[in-house]
């Protein structure tokens, strides 16, 4: 009877000593992580934050000869030698391609629909120029002449250059509207250079 019992009890310690059946001990997943960068066009002032318009004023000083006419200096500048010193700032566009527009109005004193006088003028035409910095090297340009009119000026390049004074503005190429003979009104001229760069299509 003893003998039975202990035969017993070791059979059910084998039993309880076996492997159960095999299980997973791990689990796996799959997490996905994402976020994007807009095709923008910003100006980074100088103070580093993020702004969508510059102004700046390309300042010619005197226009006239002594002898009332054009200045000469103004009628043979070109783009690099423009009649005062260019506008720069640095543009930031994340965009691979950017599109480029400028236009602007004639350097006029008063009214640009009246005439003056005969053998004066009070408007004056020139080639408006923006110029920007590739990464690729070299520059994209773009200009606008006053005396043509019309559509904007307009240029698709590549990916801007990622640091520095990357866009430039020029004025250059100075005539008075009635030829190089007419007398400039007395007054203040002004005109406004009006520039775009986007994200291209």
């Amino acid at each position: 009877m003893k003998k039975i019992l202990i035969l017993a009890l070791g059979s059910a310690a084998v039993a309880a000593a076996a492997p159960a059946a095999a299980q997973s001990t791990s689990s796996t997943g799959t997490v996905n992580v994402t976020g994007n960068v807009a095709g923008r066009c910003s100006v980074v002032a100088s103070a580093g934050s993020a702004l969508q318009a510059f102004t700046g004023t390309i300042a010619l000083g005197a226009l006239d000869e002594s002898d009332g006419t054009l200045a000469t200096s103004l009628e043979n500048t070109t783009s690099a030698a423009p009649g005062a010193a260019p506008v720069s700032t640095r543009i930031v566009c994340t965009s691979a391609s950017v599109g480029l527009s400028i236009t602007s109005d004639t350097l006029a004193s008063g009214s640009r629909t009246a005439a003056p006088e005969t053998g004066y003028a009070s408007q004056i035409d020139y080639v408006a120029e923006m110029q920007v910095g590739l990464a690729a090297g070299g520059n994209g340009t773009v200009t606008y002449d006053t005396a043509v009119g019309g559509a904007p000026g307009t240029a698709t390049v590549g990916r801007l250059a990622a640091t520095g004074q990357n866009v430039t503005v020029r004025a250059h190429g100075f005539k008075s509207r009635g030829g190089p003979s007419s007398l400039l009104v007395a007054g203040d001229y002004t005109s406004t250079i009006t520039v775009n760069i986007q994200p291209a299509a």
